[in-house]
């Protein structure tokens, strides 16, 4: 037999290389979650509490602006309040798959949620 080759049954001395990858890019995910929902939290609160008086053409003439005057702000404020309660909520799953990295269901289903 040559010195290279393995008989059948034989292990190799070399271990299998290790795989930190994914907690890696686990961690790195969770971190711009808590970001993406301290910013939506963030805009949320900023849109919801303002109560803005801007002069129009002159000072005589002003234009005041909240949230709810219009739809559009009230749908904005919403939908930010929504998602910074999806991203917290889903927080757990993350801190899961830092944990176990080799966890491939779960983020299956994450996967289908967020897209």
């Amino acid at each position: 037999m040559k010195a290279g080759q393995l008989e059948a049954g034989e292990d190799s001395k070399i271990p299998p290389p290790a795989r930190r990858g994914n907690r890696g890019i686990s961690i790195i995910d969770f971190i711009f979650r808590i970001m993406a929902g301290l910013g939506t939290l963030a805009s949320a609160i900023a849109m919801g509490s303002t109560n803005e008086t801007l002069p129009f053409f002159t000072q005589f003439i002003q234009f005041s602006a909240k949230y709810d005057d219009l739809p559009t702000f009230t749908f904005f404020v919403v939908a930010n309040s929504v998602v910074c309660a999806y991203v917290v909520l889903s927080l757990p799953l993350f801190i899961f798959h830092i944990i176990r990295s080799g966890a491939k269901g779960s983020r299956i289903f994450l996967l289908i949620l967020y897209t």
